[in-house]
């Protein structure tokens, strides 16, 4: 049986770069973030189906691949051009990372334990 996985939680990126995914790519998923929903492990995020936003998560998931090698990324795209469900998990303290990274800063769409806090979007919301 392998031992556990001892990749730090940590992003690999310097200063400078991260400062530019920060105004860049990171500030274009939250835009277009719908909804989040806190999980045990990590947080999903609700964005709408459309080529762009696909577009958009798939160039995230590639890049955070790179510097950030403990995440986890599962996606789900529902049917009839529905929203697109991004779960991004990894092992503990990943939660912390992401809600610092990934979350929008004002958490308005934010969903804890399955209740909304703040403003909710309606229809197809996170199970």
């Amino acid at each position: 049986m392998k031992g556990r996985d001892k990749t730090p939680i940590a992003c690999s990126l310097t200063t400078g770069e991260l400062r530019n995914r920060e105004a860049t790519l990171l500030a274009l998923f939250r835009s277009a973030v719908l909804e989040i929903k806190e999980l045990q492990q990590g947080f999903a995020f609700r964005l709408p189906g459309d080529g762009k936003s696909v577009g958009l998560l798939a160039e995230l998931i590639v890049t955070e691949r790179e510097c950030c090698p403990f995440l986890k990324f599962e996606i789900s795209v529902l049917p009839k051009m529905g929203p697109v469900i991004v779960r991004v998990v990894g092992p503990a303290g990943t939660k912390e990372f992401l809600r610092a990274t990934l979350c929008k800063p004002d958490m308005s769409t934010y969903r804890h334990s399955g209740r909304a806090v703040g403003k909710q979007e309606t229809g197809n919301s996170l199970r």
